[in-house]
């Protein structure tokens, strides 16, 4: 059953009719100057449980409309969350560790069908795991980041006759495809549990990513890859208690974009944090005043940067838009008419100037997610 468009659009973005319903669309990628992907999870429920299933969806611009690929995964049950390619003939598709069967979901497709590709399970029994970030510039090259929770041990419940409580370590995972299989590389040693959120490679000896540690420590991970080894980058000082790196996205060397969120008090559910990279230092830009939320996704445009995520410091997650170009900012209205609650999780940009912004929403009519895509030239 198709979905219907979310109706309306305003200010250059215009909704997509959609062939699929009931999903979250998390990643997207632009694979060529027309083609456009958005992947991510139908959410399915079945009585008080929930499970979800891989989805991706395509856009040829010399075609009309969204079509759904064949499913890449149809056995297995968990997120997809990061797509990334260097063509319509070489995409790939990362997501959860699915305990049941010991996998994480790693599909490839070659333009007419999808594959599996073993990446290896952490050892020790693993709480859970998951991909959240991948980079495909080139054939046989590609990045995959995530994290994963490893036991460490067991206490006694507090609850009189519960089960024992688990603790657990996370820690950030980076996945290399050679051309042949996945493997692991060695990460720098950061204390407490962290994880990584995005990668982007602009050559192999260049190679950025960016995530944070967990609470109560909140702080913004960088990473750097020069072609031999990864090493942690002092992050650029900015204000606030705590904060977070979701994304980041490169024009070139010199010319690098990273955002997250910054949580300025307390009680405080987060207003933009955005730093640059000019090839030689790390900044953190300003955001424009008394713009509050998170910013989930970045992408590089001419002269600067796009960048969309959400609000929640009201009653509706409210999508958040922003542009930053030659030291000027804009605001991005990525709302839709009818949807009430909506988030954006990623943005691409094609030539041309034509942003693609994909995420999902809620009705007042029904409870359950809709997937969004918005297209213009923002």
């Amino acid at each position: 059953m198709s979905a219907a468009a979310p109706g309306g659009g305003r200010a250059g973005f215009t909704p997509a009719k959609l062939p699929v319903e009931g999903a979250v669309l998390s990643s997207a990628v632009q694979l060529d100057a027309h083609t456009t992907w958005a992947a991510g999870f139908r959410v399915i429920e079945e009585g008080q449980a929930v499970r979800f299933a891989p989805v991706v969806v395509a856009r040829d611009g010399r075609a009309s409309g969204w079509t759904e690929l064949p499913a890449p995964a149809a056995d297995f049950e968990g997120r997809a969350t990061a797509v990334a390619g260097s063509s319509a003939r070489d995409a790939w598709l990362l997501g959860d560790f699915e305990s049941s069967s010991g996998r994480f979901l790693a599909r490839h497709w070659d333009g007419a069908a999808w594959s599996s590709a073993e990446i290896e399970k952490p050892a020790g029994e693993l709480s859970t795991g998951y991909l959240l970030g991948a980079s495909a510039p080139r054939p046989g090259r590609a990045w995959a980041v995530g994290g994963a929770s490893v036991v460490t041990g067991r206490i006694p419940s507090p609850t009189p006759g519960g089960p024992p409580e688990t603790v657990t370590r996370t820690t950030g995972l980076i996945e290399r495809w050679d051309g042949t299989a996945w493997h692991r590389l060695e990460t720098p040693a950061i204390e407490g549990d962290w994880w990584l959120n995005a990668v982007t490679e602009i050559a192999p000896d260049d190679v950025w990513a960016v995530g944070n540690t967990a609470y109560p420590d909140d702080k913004p991970v960088l990473l750097h890859y020069d072609g031999r080894a990864w090493k942690r980058v002092d992050a650029p000082p900015f204000t606030g208690l705590y904060g977070e790196y979701q994304s980041v996205a490169a024009g070139g060397r010199d010319d690098v974009w990273v955002v997250g969120r910054a949580v300025l008090a307390d009680k405080d559910r987060g207003h933009p944090l955005v730093a640059h990279f000019d090839g030689r230092t790390w900044t953190t830009v300003a955001a424009p005043e008394g713009v509050a939320g998170k910013l989930w996704s970045v992408t590089a445009v001419p002269g600067g940067m796009a960048a969309v995520g959400w609000d929640a410091s009201g009653e509706y997650d409210r999508p958040l838009g922003l542009r930053f170009t030659r030291g000027r900012w804009e605001t991005l209205d990525l709302s839709v008419p009818g949807y009430p609650t909506a988030s954006y999780q990623a943005v691409v940009a094609a030539p041309g100037g034509r942003l693609t912004a994909v995420g999902a929403g809620v009705t007042p009519k029904s409870p359950q997610f809709q997937p969004l895509v918005l297209t213009g030239r923002g």
